[in-house]
């Protein structure tokens, strides 16, 4: 029978590509380490490394074992939290995927709110682009994920989350500080920092335009860059305007470097969506942070969202 810490160490190796690196994420001496690599490889009937110099290299065998080493310890901490929620306690390992601006402005009080309800959970907010956190998802390395836009999956659910606004930021010593909105044709004239196509803030920015057939090649864009804080920095500096959440926007304000708008008779909601593996059965410490989410308003959805509704943003 396979032994679990066995398991460990060799997922620990295998990302770190070295005996000595992986002795001390374990707080283990590397003969115990090699020890236990040996020990799996003749339980298994194969080598899982191959050696270069001071480096460690998968072999053929270890590449296609090791998904199924990663999937094995998550069992096995499951089982572990499950058994101890069963004894009243909530413990283990809540690991949240999400994008820039819902990692940033969401998730972080509602975590530290999380923890100081159940302080034997430890919790993890992996920050990435929309595909990324959904990629963790679908590979079972995180328990949640939070985006901006629905990619159809049949092992995903969606549930709204949450509902905001993109808003259109100026310098604080912009000619349209006097002002609340402005019309989508004044922006033919300005200078745009823009997020990167396929961005929900992009997305969201370009339907608005559209429906004042307005299109993205018309505007005076000068820079393009990879998230929100990105752009209002470059608007604090004068380089131009943008378009960012409005949840990112409310933060930076009371320095009073910028000034939010709208654009005149044009709403730029959209939803962040909270997304589950639905072939990942859930843990303790999940659980009762959905319960969280729900009671502090989230999730109202009575039944989830399938993947497979296009939904526009």
């Amino acid at each position: 029978m396979l032994n679990w810490q066995d398991i460990q160490v060799f997922v620990s190796a295998a990302e770190l590509e070295n005996f000595s690196a992986a002795a001390q994420e374990l707080h283990m001496s590397q003969p115990a380490i090699t020890q236990r690599i040996r020990s799996l490889e003749n339980q298994l009937g194969v080598k899982l490394f191959t050696r270069q110099g001071r480096r460690v290299h998968l072999s053929e065998a270890g590449a296609y074992f090791l998904p199924m080493a990663k999937d094995l310890m998550r069992r096995c901490t499951r089982t572990e939290e499950m058994m101890n929620s069963l004894r009243g306690e909530v413990v283990g390992h809540l690991e949240v995927g999400c994008s820039t601006t819902t990692g940033k402005y969401l998730l972080p009080p509602l975590m530290a709110r999380f923890i100081d309800n159940y302080p034997g959970v430890q919790a993890t907010i992996r920050v990435g682009s929309r595909n990324r956190v959904l990629e963790l998802l679908t590979m079972r390395e995180v328990n949640l994920a939070f985006t901006s836009v629905r990619t159809s999956h049949r092992d995903i659910r969606y549930y709204r989350f949450e509902q905001d606004e993109v808003v259109l930021i100026v310098p604080s010593t912009h000619r349209w500080t006097q002002y609340e909105s402005v019309s989508p044709d004044m922006l033919l004239q300005e200078r745009l920092i823009l997020r990167e196509p396929g961005s929900g803030t992009y997305q969201a920015m370009k339907n608005a335009l559209a429906r004042h057939d307005i299109s993205i090649d018309e505007l005076q864009a000068v820079m393009t860059v990879g998230n929100s804080e990105a752009i209002i920095l470059a608007v604090e500096e004068g380089i131009g305007v943008g378009f960012v959440p409005k949840l990112a926007a409310q933060r930076c304000l009371r320095l009073g470097n910028i000034h939010i708008l709208t654009l005149t008779d044009t709403p730029m909601a959209y939803t962040i969506w909270m997304a589950e593996n639905i072939t990942q059965p859930a843990t303790a410490a999940q659980i009762h942070f959905l319960k969280l989410l729900k009671k502090e308003g989230y999730l109202k959805d009575e039944e989830p969202v399938r993947s497979d509704r296009h939904v526009p943003l």
